[in-house]
C-alpha cells in the first residue's frame, strides 16, 4: 500500500487506542490506582491523553487526505463524514463508563453503528461516481501552482 494511506491508517489507530486509554484513565479516577492497573498511567494524565489523541486524529486526517486526493478525488467529499465520525468518538470517550473501553462493544451503541454504515456506503458509492467539478477544480488549482512556480 502507498505509504501515505499506511501512516494515516497507523495514524487512526493510535487516535483509537489513545481515546481508550484515556476513557480508562478518566474511568479509574485515581492516578495511584491507574498506575497500577496499567504501568503506562504512571507516565500519563487525562491532558496528555487527549493532546496525544488530537495529533493522532490530526496526523491520520493529513495522510489520509493525502491518500484519498491523489488516488480518487471523489473521496475529498468524505472528509466531512469522516470529521463528524472522529468527534462522535471523542464524545464516546468522555461518557462516564465509556463504552470506548471495551471496542469490541461498539456495535451496542446502534446510531454509531448506523452512522459507520453510512460513512462505508458513501465511500463505496465515491470509488464509482465521477465528480467532473472536483476534477476540473484539481486541474485548474495544480495548473496555477505550476504557472505560479514556474515548471
Amino acid at each position: 500500500p502507498p505509504s501515505s494511506l499506511a501512516v494515516g491508517y497507523w495514524m487512526s489507530g493510535a487516535f483509537l487506542m489513545a481515546l481508550k486509554r484515556y476513557a480508562e484513565y478518566r474511568s479509574i479516577d485515581n492516578p495511584e490506582q491507574a498506575g497500577l492497573y496499567r504501568r503506562s498511567f504512571q507516565h500519563y494524565n487525562e491532558e496528555k491523553l487527549l493532546i496525544s489523541s488530537f495529533f493522532y486524529a490530526m496526523s491520520s486526517t493529513l495522510f489520509l487526505g493525502v491518500f484519498l486526493v491523489k488516488h480518487r478525488i471523489e473521496f475529498i467529499l468524505l472528509f466531512p463524514m469522516l470529521a463528524g465520525l472522529y468527534a462522535w468518538y471523542f464524545h464516546l470517550a468522555h461518557q462516564e463508563d465509556s463504552i470506548v473501553q471495551a471496542p469490541e462493544k461498539l456495535y451496542q451503541d446502534k446510531p454509531f453503528m448506523v452512522y459507520n454504515i453510512v460513512f462505508a456506503v458513501a465511500a463505496l458509492a465515491l470509488l464509482f461516481v465521477d465528480v467532473p467539478p472536483l476534477h476540473y477544480f484539481l486541474e485548474s488549482m495544480f495548473t496555477e501552482l505550476t504557472a505560479e512556480s514556474g515548471l
